[in-house]
């Protein structure tokens, strides 16, 4: 088991090696275009497009992923002859902003999924040093952080009969959200001498074990994207 788990991480590595994190990045900033000005067909393409990249990294995580769209869009059909009481008008409305947005959401997920160090390696690679990169790597790599310490607060609610429902939102934020702070201002400061112990405070010229290029996967994947966005663009002029 242990040999097994080791490859599929040495896979996972070697994967992202493979292709450049400022690749995701451009493909954000790319669909994030294409989502505001497509029309349906480049958003199913934008979709799927983002699954299949998700799913070269993690065919769970791609699998989880469509369960939740799937999930989502159900919770949007059920709501949809119900849109007079105005709860029910909000939450179908920030449902729908979810499902818009989707492909932004899984792009930054993947990215989620380099090393700290890559993505630090990626912005100098660009001359984007100093505090821009470390506040956009911190970012991208604190979104799995709160994703386990929710895990954490839902556990520590079923040890003391505490149940969250969406009929008592003020309730519910209240669960969740004052442990995840003081969740947060702990994470803080191991950050903080994570980031100190790794030389961030040197002058000199750093280097990385990570090798940052622009491989033949990575033009592939930007020029899809811009293809994406002349498609959703023709149809505007």
């Amino acid at each position: 088991m242990f040999c097994k788990n080791d490859k599929k991480n040495i896979n996972q590595h070697q994967l992202s090696d493979k292709i450049n994190p400022l690749t995701i990045v451009g493909l954000i900033l790319l669909f994030s275009v294409i989502l505001t000005v497509g029309e349906q067909s480049q958003y199913l393409f934008s979709l799927i497009f983002v699954l299949g990249l998700l799913s070269l990294f993690s065919i769970k995580k791609a699998f989880r992923t469509i369960c939740s769209l799937l999930i989502v869009w159900g919770l949007i059909y059920l709501l949809k002859p119900h849109l007079g009481n105005v709860l029910i008008g909000s939450i179908y409305t920030m449902l729908l902003i979810v499902l818009k947005f989707a492909p932004l959401f899984i792009l930054g997920r993947v990215l989620s999924s380099y090393s700290s160090s890559h993505l630090i390696a990626a912005f100098r690679k660009i001359g984007v040093d100093g505090g821009i990169g470390i506040g956009i790597t911190v970012f991208f790599r604190f979104i799995p952080e709160i994703s386990i310490r929710m895990k954490e607060i839902n556990n520590g609610m079923k040890i003391r009969g505490f149940k969250a429902s969406i009929f008592k939102p003020i309730r519910t934020f209240e669960l969740y959200f004052v442990p995840l702070m003081y969740k947060c201002i702990d994470i803080s400061d191991t950050l903080t001498c994570s980031i100190i112990s790794k030389g961030i405070e040197y002058d000199g010229k750093k280097t990385s074990f990570h090798e940052v290029k622009i491989t033949f996967i990575d033009i592939s994947m930007i020029v899809g994207g811009m293809i994406l966005l002349g498609a959703s663009l023709w149809k505007i002029f």
